[in-house]
């Protein structure tokens, strides 16, 4: 039986609704009513959605709109509606939305089904648009021809994300997507119904792949004209999605091709796993297989994908390479006259200095400055430049920026703790990106914060008139995933591209009109591409191999470096002496855990060959087997009996997943009322974990989860600080948790006396990596990236014995060396470290 909803009594003309003013009604549904109105603070036309009142009636649920309307709110892509508002007015609680002007798919289906170009235009930008929300960890879990709104100028916008959310509690946490409308209402049910995914009929969480099931749905009817599941009731339906297959396009669409019916044939399998891995991936597909044929508009169309009007063959720029050494550039600008280039390197191993090279000769010439990178190039020739530059984090850099002119002179430090700079079109200030307690600002210029955040933040630079800063958003610490984003003088903050995959250059156009930027699409192409401040796309060049965008140079001719970046993976005994091992399995190899008895690695792949999801592999030691992948993750822990690893799952949704070295079956443990789990380690009886887990009024705590099922236990209220990668030891009987404060302090937290206690001999740069198989004693780490050590503590005397002592097998390109891991019979231990081999180009030809 479904639940009936009270609708609201309907809106009349000149109604307020706080500072909105209610013109006319646009629409109704089981869900609300939908209005024209005026914004009477802005000066222009919204749509306000009324919601049942039931949200107003249930404070959970109103407070849980909110939240996903927020997170709504922060996406700023082009084919999702952009939510402007959220608000209450006595009963009637209502959503602020963009005025769209267009038809929903369901009245443009009315006329039959769609060309297969233009279908697949069409279901590209849903994709993208899915993309960019389950990036953020939203979604729909409602896709539907109703739902989706086609502009006059071809751009679909998705409707409704989290506002048409019909949830039933049917379990620990589980969801169930049965129909919940108002029975009088047939269609509406029987359309919601249509496009639901196996594992929402059966009642069973839904993630991002069931909007790729419903978007496959949503495809097939536009390609066919016919409903892939339809049956004469809801029930019949249902069962039909669960054990049928929709019937074959080719006798009903006849300019299909085949590659676009294997296509949706994925999207449309049963299982989950079958399915594309992500959006973005069905995004990538379609673009492929449709002979690059997708027409959307310029300002939908995805990165990588061919711009319109493709008949006019491409121009191939050409490369001309300008340094010939082994090493790592860092940062790399053209001198004011263009003649000449000044750039950053590490080279055979040595520091990072800075060196200048006339553009034709393979000589560069040092310029007796302090070790550091060279950040910017003023007009007038003045450098700034990162004294002491290095990588604190995987990709995330710093040091003490300071200035120096290009002719000569004394160098002067002006800030510590600085990741990025750039100059003012006039060279009299500087925009910078700088780190502070935890957070991360950008300033411009200096001492005027723009944005504040705890994401990282990357590659800020100045538009040529001043007005406006580009910069990178990355959604995980040290890593290159991201946004580009733009914040003018105000503060108001845009994202022009979501979702990147890998974002490692930016620089203005030579016009000052466009952004270009490098590194990795969503749709896992390497290249560059432009986006203007409206967000209109279009590609620049793609690249076999990657390649970061440094500068541009008036006429058009870019720097660029060719970078070929490894995480490789050393396994090192405890015994003596012995050569450590290189392990590594593709090419983003980290270790995380060992079994007890040291004979085999876990270890997580986080570069391109697992991206944008990464993956978790347990490799033997021994015998030189080959790894064995285990499934999406990102953070993982192996149980004390060594039969299951958990793991951290961020794509295509957020989990917390389980996997057997063994025999058994995958399966994901429900966190409840967390919003999003950031590390998770078991408790030595099996039958519990430790997670530090974020809640909406609670960032980074420490809480206890019954794999079986069950509400989440608070055990420590203050925010812990941590390194994911090696996670929090956990004493062999699994009383004693070691955690950081975010001051810094180390102590020793007790589950059964929910009590903590300093920890003796540990300071500030010393991170603990587990106890020893007694309890008595913490392996402890210090060090960077060209050396760690890892020591001994004894718990009862804080005296610290040394163990080991790490270096990469060659220092050349090496940036980062993650700390180290130890089995807990001191049999192994493990690291990582990045090395980054590259060289400069000039590019010409770049359009």
């Amino acid at each position: 039986m479904g639940r009936w909803y009270i609708r609201p009594m309907p809106l009349a003309p000149a109604t307020r609704l706080g500072p909105y003013e209610i013109l006319a009604p646009l629409g109704a549904g089981g869900m609300g009513e939908v209005y024209r109105a005026r914004d009477t603070r802005l000066g222009r036309e919204v749509a306000i959605k009324t919601l049942p009142a039931a949200f107003a009636q249930d404070a959970e649920r109103r407070a849980r709109f909110e939240t996903e309307a927020k997170a709504i709110a922060a996406l700023s892509h082009p084919n999702v509606l952009a939510i402007h508002d959220v608000g209450a007015e006595g009963d009637t609680v209502f959503a602020v939305m963009e005025l769209v002007e267009g038809q929903t798919l369901r009245e443009m289906l009315q006329g039959g089904g769609f060309s297969a170009s233009r279908a697949v235009s069409v279901a590209v930008q849903i994709a993208n648009g899915l993309a960019a929300a389950h990036d953020r960890g939203i979604i729909h879990r409602d896709l539907k021809p109703e739902n989706v709104v086609v502009t006059p100028d071809g751009r679909a916008k998705i409707l409704d994300f989290g506002l048409a959310r019909r949830t039933e509690e049917t379990g620990a946490g589980s969801q169930s997507m049965a129909p919940t409308l108002a029975a009088t209402e047939p269609g509406v049910v029987l359309g919601t119904v249509g496009y639901m995914s196996p594992e929402q009929v059966r009642g069973q969480s839904a993630d991002a792949r069931s909007d790729i099931f419903a978007l496959g749905a949503v495809l097939y009817e536009m390609l066919s004209g016919r409903r892939a599941f339809h049956a004469d009731s809801p029930a019949e339906t249902m069962s039909a999605i669960l054990r049928e297959d929709p019937p074959d396009l080719a006798p009903i669409a006849r300019d299909v091709p085949p590659a676009i019916d294997r296509v949706v044939r994925r999207c449309l399998e049963k299982h989950p796993t079958g399915r594309f891995r992500s959006a973005a991936d069905l995004a990538f597909a379609l673009e492929a297989v449709s002979g690059s044929g997708a027409s959307a508009p310029a300002a939908a169309s995805s990165p990588g994908a061919p711009t319109e009007g493709g008949a006019t063959a491409p121009t191939v720029p050409s490369f001309r390479r300008l340094t010939f050494r082994n090493g790592h550039v860092a940062g790399a600008r053209f001198t004011p006259d263009g003649a000449s280039i000044v750039y950053g390197a590490a080279w055979d191993g040595r520091p990072h200095e800075i060196f200048t090279s006339r553009i034709g000769s393979p000589e560069s010439r040092g310029l007796g400055l302090p070790a550091g990178n060279l950040l910017a190039m003023s007009a007038a020739g003045e450098m700034a430049v990162s004294l002491g530059y290095h990588h604190p984090f995987w990709l995330q850099v710093t040091g003490t920026l300071a200035r120096v002119a290009l002719a000569g002179g004394g160098v002067r430090p002006l800030q510590k703790d600085v990741g990025h700079a750039d100059w003012s079109p006039d060279g009299r200030s500087m925009a910078m990106i700088r780190y502070k307690d935890g957070h991360c600002l950008l300033e411009y210029p200096p001492g005027n914060v723009l944005v504040d955040v705890e994401e990282w933040l990357g590659y800020c630079r100045v538009s040529p008139d001043g007005r406006h800063v580009a910069f990178s958003r990355h959604h995980r610490s040290g890593e290159g995933e991201g946004d580009l984003c733009v914040v003018d003088a105000s503060g108001s903050c845009r994202v022009l591209v979501p979702g990147t995959t890998n974002l490692n250059g930016i620089v203005w156009s030579p016009e000052g009109d466009r952004v270009w930027w490098s590194g990795i699409s969503a749709s896992q192409l390497h290249g560059i591409w432009s986006v203007g401040l409206d967000g209109s796309q279009r590609q620049v060049y793609v690249s076999p191999v990657r390649v970061r965008l440094l500068d541009v140079r008036r006429d058009g001719t870019a720097l660029v470096s060719i970078d070929d970046l490894h995480t490789c993976l050393s396994i090192g005994s405890g015994d003596g002496d012995a050569p450590e091992s290189e392990m590594s399995w593709f090419d983003g190899s980290v270790a995380t855990d060992f079994t007890a008895d040291g004979s085999q690695v876990l270890f997580i792949e986080v570069a391109e060959a697992e991206n944008p999801h990464y993956a978790c592999y347990l490799r033997q030691l021994d015998d030189g087997s080959a790894a064995v992948r285990l499934g999406s993750g990102n953070v993982s822990r192996l149980s004390a009996d060594g039969q299951w690893v958990v793991s951290v799952v961020t794509h295509p949704a957020h989990e917390l997943m389980l996997y057997p070295t063994g025999f058994g079956e995958a399966r994901a443990v429900p966190f409840l009322a967390l919003e999003r789990v950031w590390w998770a380690g078991f408790h030595p009886d099996g039958g519990r974990l430790f997670v530090v887990a974020s809640s909406p009024d609670r960032p980074r705590r420490l809480y206890e989860i019954a794999i079986a099922g069950g509400a989440p236990r608070l055990l420590w209220d203050e925010e812990v600080d941590f390194d994911r990668f090696v996670g929090l030891p956990i004493s062999p009987d699994g009383d004693r948790v070691v955690l950081r404060r975010n001051t810094g302090e180390y102590v020793s937290y007790s589950v059964r006396a929910n009590a903590v206690e300093p920890m003796k001999g540990l300071g500030p740069g010393q991170t603990p990596i587990r106890f020893d198989a007694s309890g008595r004693s913490l392996y402890v780490t210090s060090g960077d990236a060209r050396a760690r050590e890892i020591h001994r503590l004894d718990l009862a005397t804080g005296e610290r014995t040394p163990w080991r002592t790490l270096r990469p097998p060659h220092p050349m390109g090496v940036l980062y060396m993650s700390k180290p891991i130890v089995s807990s019979d001191a049999r192994r231990y493990a690291y990582s470290f990045m090395r980054v081999v590259s060289n400069l180009y000039l590019v010409e030809g770049l359009c």
